[in-house]
């Protein structure tokens, strides 16, 4: 049987394949349904959910594309447009706005199994269903109200009529080609690249009979699109996400198909021998015809290419959910050759791939447990809770969302105030804490926060009493005075003073004499001793390995210099560098003149998130160091290097989970 007669065959039914598979379909996507809405309503907004939303509060249609859109998203604006009616008729409660992207990749998944079924079969069809019915990645997008599950559907209806017209040729697959086409090329711009490819492919595949329509429709989709050009034309001048996204390194994509695989050896090792079973039944039966291939290759694996490419060679827009629309795809190809497999193992394959992804979601992943605490939500609460407990509460939130919360929350203007330091100078912090009478503080953060900011605060109140950890935030409360079973989240201190504390690994030049402060008042009589920096631009250093330092990936290490009777025109600094050889790889300077002075003292702070740094700092050494251009006065009483356990779960949506979930 040729390509066609079996794409024919399957175009023939609404539902193709027999009792058995049509019944395990009917199981994965109830299943699909459940995983997408456990906890239905009550699933929290992710942080572009929240700026959608606050985007589509314009009375007018055309205001909300025109003042949500351009200049400032960087998506088609379909999905802004269908968020903008959508909400204007059932309100933007979390069920409402998240229902019709959950349907939608529901949906997708039962045209992906009709594709996949006319071109690999129905035992490959299943068990791609199977796959795409639990994975992380296509649970996590479903229930994301921006444009991945619409372009999911959408590419997918694509491809679906497209299959259905080759093997038909009946004209409402035109329009479903047409509908699937457009409706691509507003949701997202990878989508229309995939949409793009699917119609150039398509016009390889249809027969001369059918071309005339193909064309016609093709060319009635490409003027649809027209009014959107100079809008796409804006975004494309803005080159990428280098902003805040980093190009993609040479190990991307085993990173992405170790995440793919739910960074499980069990789920991994699990599709790795499908894939050698599908390559093996291929060899044996040379049954995969061309198209499939073509299939694989131009729309399974030629968007990761462009997007890699793109992203290396001229600005950053590669991640994984740019090639969601794709994946399906590379996945069918891949297991083609699975269509050799009896009708009856193919179903137990389907069936323990379900097993072993849901399994692995819930435990290895904690999709629900991580996905399901909104940062955003208890950081704002914790402000509430601060009013009623008369605690200071300081948090590092986008204003907008804090405003979305606060009004969805019918908050009250003068209510749970709160000092935000989102866009503000370090000398907020300081102020802030400087001035408050309070005895407890609330600290609420994003990834985004200063890394000093945890230290500035325990300074001020020393007592550590709840850390909870979020996936790309953190709450803390800390207390002035002493509590009971404070919280210790440090692993390893080295604290270097004149009289004292060694320090190990703190390097005090023999020049920098010690001198007794006579101008500081001491415990029982005896004034303190410290370094006097006057008339020397260095003087002392810390250099160690990383890993002797930190323990985790995702560990923070903060360096402190304690600063006394300074000149008013001294213009110290605290550098920390990571460096490889003499190849330096981070640096990172805390200068007195962003620090609030207490009379003539200061404390100078300055830490390294190693969950930022590629590689977590692995193979590099530490180097943090005093300079003092200008030689002024400066007398240092101490200097300390410490490493906070870092947020296991900080990066836990996108990478493994290293750790014990100490902080929950």
């Amino acid at each position: 049987m040729t390509w066609r007669e079996r794409v024919a065959e399957s175009a023939q039914q609404c539902v193709p394949g027999g009792m058995q598979e049509r019944i395990a379909l009917g199981i994965l996507l109830v299943l699909a349904l459940v995983l997408r809405c456990w906890g239905f309503p009550h699933i929290p907004y992710t942080h572009d959910e929240i700026s959608a939303l606050v985007r589509v509060d314009f009375p007018t249609l055309g205001d909300a594309i025109s003042k949500g859109v351009w200049n400032i998203d960087t998506h088609p604006p379909g999905t802004h447009a269908l968020l903008w009616c959508w909400t204007h008729v059932f309100g933007s409660s979390e069920g409402a706005v998240k229902l019709p992207f959950i349907l939608m990749s529901v949906a997708a998944l039962f045209l992906l199994y009709r594709f996949a079924h006319a071109w690999a079969g129905a035992g490959t069809a299943v068990i791609v269903t199977a796959l795409l019915a639990t994975l992380q990645y296509t649970v996590m997008y479903g229930q994301i109200a921006r444009p991945y599950a619409m372009g999911l559907f959408t590419t997918a209806l694509l491809a679906d009529n497209m299959t259905r017209y080759l093997g038909s040729g009946r004209r409402s697959c035109l329009a479903g080609i047409a509908i699937g086409a457009v409706l691509s090329a507003y949701t997202h711009h990878f989508a229309l690249m995939l949409a793009a490819i699917m119609c150039a492919t398509g016009l390889f595949l249809v027969t001369v009979e059918q071309r005339k329509g193909f064309l016609i429709v093709l060319g009635i989709a490409a003027a649809c699109y027209l009014p959107n050009l100079p809008l796409f034309f804006a975004q494309l001048g803005w080159k990428g996400l280098d902003e805040w996204l980093a190009p993609p390194g040479p190990d991307w994509i085993l990173k992405y198909a170790w995440w793919i695989g739910h960074c499980s050896m069990l789920l991994c090792g699990a599709l790795g021998l499908l894939l050698v079973l599908s390559g093996a039944m291929r060899i044996k039966h040379r049954s995969i015809s061309r198209p499939v291939w073509a299939i694989v290759l131009l729309w399974g694996l030629l968007p990761l290419i462009i997007g890699y490419a793109y992203s290396v060679l001229r600005a950053p827009v590669l991640q994984y959910s740019v090639v969601l629309f794709s994946f399906p795809y590379l996945v069918i190809g891949a297991l083609a050759g699975l269509r050799h497999v009896k009708h009856t193992y193919a179903l137990g394959i389907a069936g323990a791939l379900a097993i072993f992804s849901v399994l692995t979601l819930v435990t290895d992943r904690k999709h629900y447990q991580l996905f399901y605490q909104s940062k955003y939500e208890e950081i704002v609460r914790g402000t509430v809770e601060a009013e009623r407990s008369g605690s200071l509460a300081i948090v590092h939130i986008p204003t907008e969302v804090l405003n979305f919360y606060r009004d969805r929350w019918n908050i009250g203007e003068n209510a749970a105030p709160a000092v935000n330091l989102h866009l503000r100078p370090a000398s907020t912090l300081d102020s802030a804490l400087g001035s408050t009478t309070a005895k407890t503080v609330f600290y609420g953060q994003t990834s985004q926060a200063q890394p000093e900011n945890i230290a500035k605060v325990q300074m001020r109140f020393p007592f550590m009493v709840e850390r909870h950890d979020r996936v790309e935030g953190q709450l803390f409360r800390f207390a002035a005075r002493p509590v009971e079973q404070p919280i210790d989240d440090m692993q390893g201190t080295s604290t270097r003073t004149p009289e004292a504390l060694e320090g190990k690994g703190w390097e005090v030049d023999a020049k920098i004499p010690v001198m007794t402060d006579t101008t500081a008042s001491a415990y029982g009589g005896v004034r303190p001793k410290r370094w006097d920096f006057t008339g020397h631009e260095y003087g002392a250093v810390y250099d160690g390995p990383v890993y002797e330092l930190a323990k985790g990936p995702n560990d923070v290490i903060e360096v402190r210099a304690d600063l006394h009777s300074l000149d008013p025109a001294c213009d110290m600094s605290l550098v920390v560098e990571l460096k490889r050889g003499d190849i330096t790889h981070f640096y990172r300077a805390t200068q007195l003149a962003d620090v609030l002075r207490k009379g003539t003292s200061a404390v100078l702070i300055a830490a390294v998130k190693l969950s930022d740094i590629p590689g977590h700092g692995e193979g590099l050494r530490l180097r943090t160091y005093l300079y003092n251009p200008g030689r002024k006065r400066a007398l240092v009483s101490a200097l300390s290097l410490r490493t906070r356990k870092g947020d296991p779960v900080l990066y836990g949506l996108f990478e493994p989970i290293t750790g014990r979930l100490e902080f929950r």
